[in-house]
C-alpha cells in the first residue's frame, strides 16, 4: 500500500475525530415554546424562542425546555395534549389555559417522559379516550402542582399517574375520574401525593401492589373534615403512608368502599377538622358582647334625659327595646382558622321599682349567630340564643359613678354542618349535621363616670368585667364523629374613654375602648373519630380587642327617646369587625 494512501485515512479519521468531539461539546439548546393555537395535533401551534408561529413537533420539547399554555389546546385521535422527553423541562398551564383531547386510547392530557420535569396547572385539561390520563408522569424526581381541574371519563384513564421514583404530585384543585383512580401512584419508590386546601378529589385514590414508600399527605386546613377510602396493596410496604400537615390524627380503617378491582386493601382514612371546638370561645365571647352592648344601664339613662321621665312620670312605664347587629371576620394561620361570623339580635327591658333607692330591669334577649368557619366554609354552626335576667342600676349614686350589675341565665341552641371530603361523592364531599346546646350563667359590672369639662362637653370613662359560664351537652354528628361534654368558663374585661357633646335635645359621643377577654376553663374538647378517642388543647385562650365607636341620643319628647351607635374593632388575635345598634326608650 502506497505512503500516500496512509497519509489520506489518518487526515480522513483525524477530521471523523474531531466533528465528534466538536459535536460532543455542543450543549444541548434549551428552547421556548408558547402555545398560541391549535391544530388538532400534539403540542399545537406556537413561537419557538419568540419566532413566528408554526406547528411544534411531537418530540420537540426534548429536555431543559419551557412550554407555556394559555390557550384552549384541543386535539382529536390518539394525539396526546401536550408532550415532553428527556429532562428538566417546565410545563406551564395557565388560568386561561386549557387541554381538551380527542376520543382515541392514551390521549394524555399532558405526557411527561424523563426526570426533573416540572409542571404546573392552573387551567383545565379534559380527556375522554380509554387510558387517556389527565397527566402521565413516566420518570424519576419530577414534580406536579395542579390548582386547576383535570377531568377524565375514559375506561381506565387516571387523573394523575405517577410512574417512577420520587416523583411529587401537589393539588389544590379538582380531580375527578369516572373510569378509575383519580389519583394512581402506579410503580415505584418514594412516590407522593399532597392534597392542599381547597383539593376536591372524586374517584379512587390507590398505590399499586410492588410499589414502595408510598406517601399521602393531607394539608386540607385545620377546619378540614375528611373521609377517604384509598386502596393498596396487600402488604405495608406497597401502602400509603399517611400524614395530616395540621398535626391532627388520621384513622385508617378497612371500611372504605368502591376502591378499585386491583386494590388489595380498601381503607377508610377520617380526620375531624377542629374548627368547631377551637372558635367556641370566639362564639362564646362575640354573642355575650353584642347583647352586654345592648343593655340599659344607668350611664345611659342620664344622657338621654329618661332620668328625668322616669321620675316626672313615676305611674308610667318606662320601657326600652334595643335592636342591634354586627359582623367579625378572622384570617386563617398556623394555629387556627379563618372564620366569618354574623349576629343580629333583639333586647327588651321594663323596669321594676324595688324601693326609693333601687332600681333594677328586668330583661329579655334573643339572639342568632351564624359562623363559617375556613375558607371554603368547611363548617357551618348557626346558635339561636335566648337569655333572661336583671340589670341593677345605679348602685353607689353617692360615688359619682354609675355603677351597675347584671345577672343572666341562658340556653343556646346550635346547629352545625360539616363538610367532609369524600372521594366517593359526585361532588368530592358530603355533609354531615348536629343539634346541640348549651346552658349559660352571665354575669357582669359596668361602672360608668362622666365630668363636665364646659357647658356642652362632657369627659366619659369606665371600667366593666363580665364572667360567663356555659355547660354544652355531649353530642354525635350524623356520620363519622361525635364530641363530648364540654364547659367553658370564660372572663374579660375592659376600659373605655370618651367625650360627649350635648346640645338641646342632642346628644353626640365618641369613645376609644380596649377589651381582654381570657378562657379559664374548656380549653381541651374531645371526640371520637370514626370509633377512635381523640383531643383537641385551644392553644388561642385569650385576646385583646381594640374598639372605636360614635353615636347619638336624642330625645324626641317627653315620652320617648332614641339612642344608636356603630363600633369598629380588631384584635390581636387577628379578628376584625364592626357592630350597630338602635334603641329606644318609651313612657306609657
Amino acid at each position: 500500500m502506497p505512503y500516500h494512501f496512509f497519509l489520506i485515512k489518518k487526515a480522513i479519521l483525524s477530521g471523523t475525530s474531531a466533528l465528534v468531539c466538536l459535536a460532543l461539546s455542543i450543549p444541548v439548546m434549551a428552547n421556548d415554546f408558547v402555545i398560541t393555537s391549535s391544530d388538532n395535533s400534539t403540542n399545537g401551534v406556537g413561537t419557538t424562542n419568540g419566532a413566528t408561529a408554526a406547528a411544534i413537533a411531537a418530540a420537540a420539547i426534548d429536555g431543559s425546555d419551557t412550554v407555556s399554555l394559555g390557550i384552549a389546546l384541543t386535539t382529536t385521535g390518539t394525539n396526546v395534549g401536550i408532550k415532553s422527553t428527556n429532562d428538566d423541562n417546565t410545563i406551564t398551564v395557565s388560568e386561561t389555559g386549557s387541554i381538551t383531547t380527542g376520543l382515541g386510547n392514551s390521549a394524555y392530557g399532558i405526557y411527561n417522559y424523563g426526570n426533573s420535569n416540572v409542571t404546573t396547572v392552573s387551567g383545565s385539561i379534559t380527556t375522554e379516550g380509554a387510558y387517556a390520563h389527565g397527566i402521565l408522569v413516566d420518570g424519576n424526581s419530577n414534580v406536579t402542582t395542579v390548582s386547576g381541574s383535570i377531568t377524565t371519563v375514559g375506561e381506565n384513564a387516571e387523573g394523575i399517574r405517577s410512574t417512577g421514583n420520587t416523583n411529587a404530585v401537589t393539588v389544590s384543585g379538582s380531580v375527578s375520574s369516572t373510569g378509575s383512580s383519580a389519583l394512581l401512584n402506579h410503580s415505584g419508590s418514594g412516590n407522593s401525593f399532597t392534597l392542599d386546601e381547597g383539593a376536591v378529589i372524586i374517584g379512587n385514590i390507590t398505590t399499586n401492589a410492588f410499589t414502595s414508600n408510598s406517601k399521602l399527605t393531607f394539608n386540607l386546613g385545620q377546619g378540614a373534615s375528611y373521609a377517604y377510602s384509598i386502596g393498596g396493596g396487600l402488604t405495608i410496604i406497597d401502602q400509603f403512608t399517611f400524614n395530616d400537615a395540621d398535626e391532627r390524627d388520621s384513622v385508617a380503617t378497612h371500611g372504605g368502599t368502591n376502591c378499585i378491582n386491583s386494590a388489595f386493601i380498601c381503607n377508610l382514612v377520617t380526620a375531624v377538622g377542629n374548627g368547631n371546638a377551637e372558635a367556641q370561645d370566639e362564639l362564646q365571647f362575640s354573642m355575650n358582647s353584642f347583647m352586654i352592648g345592648s343593655l340599659e344601664f344607668s350611664s345611659n339613662q342620664a344622657n338621654d334625659s329618661i332620668e328625668a321621665m322616669a321620675y316626672a312620670q313615676k305611674s308610667k312605664s318606662n320601657t326600652w327595646a334595643n335592636v342591634y347587629g354586627g359582623t367579625s371576620k378572622r384570617a386563617s394561620s398556623t394555629t387556627q382558622s379563618s372564620f366569618n361570623t354574623s349576629n343580629a339580635g333583639l333586647t327588651i327591658g321594663t323596669p321594676v321599682p324595688i324601693n326609693d333607692t333601687l332600681d333594677v330591669d328586668l330583661v329579655f334577649n334573643t339572639s342568632r349567630t351564624s359562623l363559617d368557619i375556613g375558607l371554603t366554609k368547611d363548617q357551618e354552626i348557626t346558635a339561636n340564643s335566648y337569655n333572661f335576667g336583671a340589670v341593677v342600676n345605679d348602685l353607689a349614686p353617692a360615688t359619682g359613678w354609675a355603677v351597675d350589675v347584671f345577672g343572666f341565665i341562658g340556653r343556646n341552641s346550635y346547629d352545625g354542618k360539616r363538610k367532609v371530603m369524600n372521594n366517593n361523592i359526585a361532588t368530592g364531599s358530603e355533609t354531615v349535621t348536629a343539634a346541640y346546646s348549651g346552658n349559660e350563667i352571665l354575669l357582669g359590672l359596668d361602672a360608668q363616670y362622666s365630668q363636665a369639662i364646659n357647658n356642652t362637653f362632657n369627659f366619659t370613662g369606665g371600667i366593666n368585667a363580665n364572667l360567663s359560664n356555659e355547660k354544652i351537652a355531649a353530642y354525635s354528628e350524623s356520620k363519622y364523629y361525635s364530641w363530648d361534654a364540654r364547659t367553658m368558663l370564660q372572663a374579660a374585661g375592659g376600659i373605655n374613654l370618651g367625650l360627649e357633646h350635648n346640645k338641646d335635645a342632642l346628644t353626640t359621643f365618641a369613645s376609644l375602648g380596649l377589651q381582654h377577654s381570657s378562657l379559664q376553663k374548656g380549653k381541651t374538647a374531645t371526640y371520637t373519630n370514626n370509633g377512635t378517642t381523640g383531643s383537641f388543647i385551644d392553644k388561642a385562650t385569650s385576646d385583646t380587642r381594640r374598639s372605636a365607636t360614635v353615636g347619638f341620643s336624642y330625645k324626641a319628647s317627653d315620652n320617648i327617646a332614641f339612642k344608636g351607635a356603630v363600633e369598629a374593632f380588631t384584635s390581636e388575635n387577628g379578628v376584625d369587625g364592626n357592630s350597630a345598634n338602635l334603641r329606644i326608650n318609651w313612657a306609657f
